[in-house]
């Protein structure tokens, strides 16, 4: 769906604007695949741990997530640190724990 390519694409550029700005990213970037699959790559590096887990307490890290449900398939999460490799659920105790703290 085309449509939805094309949402998700608006979403991530106006992400990707703001986060560029913010304290500590290093790195912000989307990559879009061609053809059948129409895959969309969207990479971000921050300074510190502390720099990302901030940035997906965000509200804006929430247009991230908005995103991702627009999407066909389940996504591929990947987080490196060093030698290690987290994926989604990194996200979810990472806003699990932002909501804890903000009640």
């Amino acid at each position: 769906m085309p449509d939805k390519h094309q949402a998700v694409i608006e979403i991530l550029v106006s992400v990707k604007t703001i986060t560029r700005l913010k304290h500590g990213c290093m790195h912000c970037e989307i990559y879009e695949e061609y053809g059948n699959g129409q895959e969309i790559l969207y990479i971000e590096k921050w300074q510190t741990k502390e720099d990302m887990y901030n940035h997906i307490r965000s509200n804006l890290y929430l247009r991230v997530l908005n995103a991702i449900e627009l999407g066909n398939k389940p996504p591929e999460v990947c987080f490196h640190e060093d030698s290690e490799t987290m994926g989604i659920g990194l996200i979810e105790a990472i806003r699990v724990e932002s909501t804890v703290e903000q009640d």
